[in-house]
């Protein structure tokens, strides 16, 4: 029988609450994989293929993380709890796409966008928050597409990592000959390892009264003056090109999605140039990300960017960097614009990342603020459904930047590399949000290359100044790149 887990904590109830919204749709991240077993795929049917390569490391992967095996139940009550299946079917959470191009970006972006869409099913109490999307083509055996798409509530950025970093450690460890199970391709869970305790439960920092003191003026300048004078208080952000649909029956998440690449030498150069420059890939970005919108933006004044940032080494006893679930905080920036635009590049870089040190336990208090959404859901649609009450555009505005770092794969293991799996490139995105910011940046990058989602609502923004945005970021970068070289 599934075993009942524990209640949802703060940010869990926040996520399953932006589906209860139709707010938000999935986290996902996608890696294309070449193998060096062509021969064997075309000769076995395309899924048993994979189903053999697969099931032993997803095995594994679901005996080592608990996560990977929940569901949640009483999703709109009070009572809201993860429940941990004894065992699924590997069927279950696979799922196929064949004749895909993958070396087309405008077909990758799709497959993505799809996946980003995706909302499961919280009533079924069968399958866990999670699934594999594999894209194949005939003209390309020996390579292929997997998507990880997972529910917001059971991971956080830095667990999609995990699972890959584990996923590759495993397929690139297991024999080279697989044989089907007798039983079939059942994967059953681990009772032995229990599932860890919510953020909010592991001793992070919180908001003391005086860190309530600003957040409480703020409110209060929001809710009580008049329009005019609570805008010269809190100066209102960009928030997109058209405002949110506010019927309930019409307004989801329909995530738009755009690809870019920076690899080869070009991004090992922009890395030595960051690290001359004393900054961070990650600022650099940023820096890139918010010159390329005051371009396409130049009659704006004010812009907000919001950095999701892993907490895991705030808490006490830090969490392992391994664990998967949702222990995230958000730094806020207010960049002035044009002037900060016309700013050098490595001034603007330095005035962002000084401050984002600073505040990086500032950051991670930031989720102790849910807990004065005491009812479940009532509290917390109310939070999601009044940003359409209190902002001009009916959201909250600003673009975020979820920078999932530095992917390393593990080193392989395997007596014959000839056949091990090896990561040809890696994407991270997330669905698009209704209610927040209108424009969301998710790179990661490897040793090699750097990796861009952009993505936004469709029908917030002029599509149009949305891909000028996107192709003026990757010229931001290599411009800040050929200024070293000259």
């Amino acid at each position: 029988m599934p075993t009942v887990e524990r209640s949802l904590g703060w940010f869990e109830k926040y996520q399953v609450a932006k589906q209860l919204t139709q707010a938000y749709g999935t986290v996902t991240t996608t890696v294309i994989l070449r193998h060096a077993l062509a021969v064997r795929c075309k000769e076995q049917d395309i899924k048993e293929f994979y189903f053999s390569q697969l099931y032993a490391p997803i095995t594994r992967l679901v005996e080592k993380h608990p996560q990977l095996s929940l569901v949640v139940a009483d999703s709109d009550k009070s009572t809201a709890h993860f429940v941990r299946l004894d065992q699924f079917d590997l069927s279950a959470i696979i799922k196929f796409n064949d004749q895909i191009p993958l070396r087309d970006q405008s077909k990758l972006d799709q497959v993505i966008a799809n996946e980003c869409d995706h909302e499961f099913n919280l009533a079924d109490q069968t399958t866990p928050l999670w699934h594999l999307r594999i894209c194949t083509h005939e003209d390309c055996l020996d390579e292929c597409s997997i998507t990880f798409t997972v529910h917001h509530v059971i991971a956080d950025g830095k667990s999609l990592a995990t699972f890959w970093r584990d996923f590759l450690q495993e397929i690139n460890n297991q024999q080279e000959k697989q044989q089907q199970p007798k039983d079939g391709y059942i994967i059953k869970s681990n009772p032995a390892i229990e599932l860890g305790l919510p953020y909010e439960e592991r001793q992070p920092p919180m908001f003391t009264a005086i860190d309530m003191v600003g957040v409480v003026s703020r409110m209060v300048a929001k809710k009580v003056f008049p329009s005019f004078l609570a805008n010269r208080l809190l100066p209102q952000s960009w928030a997109g090109d058209y405002p949110g649909i506010t019927d309930k029956s019409l307004a989801r998440h329909d995530t738009v999605v755009r690809g870019i690449e920076l690899g080869g030498t070009i991004w090992k150069d922009t890395c030595t140039t960051c690290r001359e420059q004393g900054i961070t890939p990650h600022a650099a970005i940023m820096t890139a990300v918010v010159s390329a919108f005051a371009e396409v933006y130049p009659e704006t004044t004010v812009l907000s960017t919001c950095t999701p940032t892993n907490c895991r080494s705030f808490c006490n006893p830090p969490v392992p960097e391994d664990e998967m679930g949702n222990f995230v905080g958000a730094y806020n920036h207010t960049w002035t614009l044009p002037s900060a635009a016309m700013e050098g590049f490595w001034d603007m870089a330095k005035k962002y990342q000084t401050p984002l040190k600073a505040n990086m336990v500032q950051a991670a208090k930031e989720t102790s603020l849910l807990k004065y959404l005491s009812r479940y859901p009532e509290d917390y649609c109310d939070f999601w459904y009044g940003h359409w009450d209190s902002n001009p555009m009916h959201r909250g505005g600003g673009i975020e930047v979820s920078d999932l770092g530095k992917f390393v794969p593990p080193p392989s293991t395997k007596e014959n590399t000839n056949a091990s799996w090896q990561l040809e490139s890696i994407w991270f995105c997330q669905s698009a949000q209704i209610f927040t910011t209108p424009l969301s940046v998710n790179p990661i990058r490897t040793e090699t290359s750097l990796y861009i989602t952009i993505t936004w609502q469709n029908g917030s923004l002029v599509e149009s100044k949305a891909d000028k945005l996107t192709s003026l970021v990757i010229r931001n970068l290599l411009k800040c790149c050929q200024q070293r070289q000259q």
